[in-house]
């Protein structure tokens, strides 16, 4: 029988501080060595592949953060280039028009539009409707928010129903810059012949600002110090003879890569022989290798679902946390293949390396 698993309390930041993205940290807490954490992924009865959650987790403090894929819409980079972003966890999907005013906009720019993932027939030309799947700011489908507020042209969202999200109206947005240095968000239902005005002035201590169209300013990721990776069913990528198209996949871990957290995987022949070097590698063991801060530096390869093998035991990570802090992570189980672990809710085991 495994060890009794130390079980985290969600931890939402709730507090919005001031800014500017230099490396320098916020808190003084002493990090923890290690623990072993359930993530929970689950929010009510929904299928552990499509799990409503997404994880954060501070290894730092051995904080989790459990938040509900669908209760953001759009991201608001707090950074000093003004971009946004789309919900890649619901496999939201957008297009540019070539109109500046909202009123203007109706039920007939949508024709011949998807703005989603084709699971059964996925195409290169999708790619088209989603941010830069790894990342880079510069790859936002709305493009960076002008000065010149004529240049901000009208996009059409698509929510996206990805992992089970049942399926929401579509809208329509215009994003202006605001006179605070913030942004100014117009938004509303395709047919409306009025909208709803947000104002979201950024934050230094968090990477983004998140809007719910539902709900409006909503809290999602905690501050871009107090997190290394997150857990979630997520918009990624693949290739099925014709090249990249768009794909959702299960069980997916990004890393914090806005705030340079690193990564690197260490891989053997065996479980028996990953274990024991898990258990001997130290700081000696971490000068030899060189990390990467891709943010899919773990992504889906820490698990198998096909065949249904579970969690890779022949494998775990070094990362490199924003405090410059270096730990060991191993996944213990993932609930497939009778790993003794349920799906949705994967345990892990971390050690700080000293």
């Amino acid at each position: 029988m495994r060890k009794a698993l130390f079980i985290f309390t969600a931890f939402t930041a709730s507090l919005f501080v001031a800014c500017k993205k230099d490396h320098d940290p916020i808190f003084n807490v002493p990090p923890t060595n290690g623990a072993q954490v359930q993530l929970n992924g689950l929010i009510s009865s929904e299928p552990g592949s499509a799990a409503g959650n997404s994880v954060y987790l501070d290894l730092s403090s051995g904080t989790t953060t459990p938040v509900a894929r669908a209760s953001w819409d759009l991201g608001f980079y707090c950074g000093s280039d003004f971009r946004v972003i789309l919900n890649n966890t619901t496999g939201a999907g957008a297009k540019l028009l070539s109109k500046n005013d909202l009123t203007l906009v109706d039920a007939a720019d949508t024709v011949g539009l998807t703005l989603s993932v084709n699971l059964l027939n996925p195409l290169p030309s999708d790619m088209a409707y989603f941010d830069d799947i790894n990342g880079s700011l510069a790859g936002t489908v709305i493009p960076e928010v002008s000065a010149n507020a004529t240049d901000n042209k009208v996009i059409i969202i698509n929510r996206g129903t990805g992992g089970g999200i049942a399926a929401r109206p579509w809208i329509k947005i215009r994003v202006l810059r605001n006179a605070g240095g913030g942004y100014t968000l117009q938004y509303a239902g395709i047919t409306a012949t009025t909208f709803k005005t947000l104002q979201i002035n950024k934050d230094a201590a968090y990477h983004f600002r998140y809007v719910s169209f539902d709900k409006g300013l909503v809290n999602v990721e905690p501050e871009k110090a107090r997190w290394d990776i997150v857990w979630s069913y997520s918009l990624y990528m693949a290739n099925f003879g014709a090249g990249m198209v768009p794909y959702s996949f299960s069980d997916m871990i990004a890393t914090n890569y806005l705030s340079g957290i690193q990564v690197k995987e260490i891989k053997y022949t065996n479980a028996a022989t990953a274990n024991a070097a898990y258990t001997a590698y130290n700081m000696d063991s971490v000068h030899t290798i060189s990390l990467t801060t891709d943010r899919w530096g773990i992504g889906s390869k820490w698990r198998s679902t096909q065949p249904a093998t579970g969690a890779r035991l022949d494998r775990f990570y070094i990362i490199k946390d924003y405090n410059n802090n270096y730990y060991k992570l191993k996944c213990l189980a993932m609930g497939i293949g009778g790993d003794g672990g349920t799906r949705g809710k994967p345990e892990f085991k971390f050690e700080r390396i000293q």
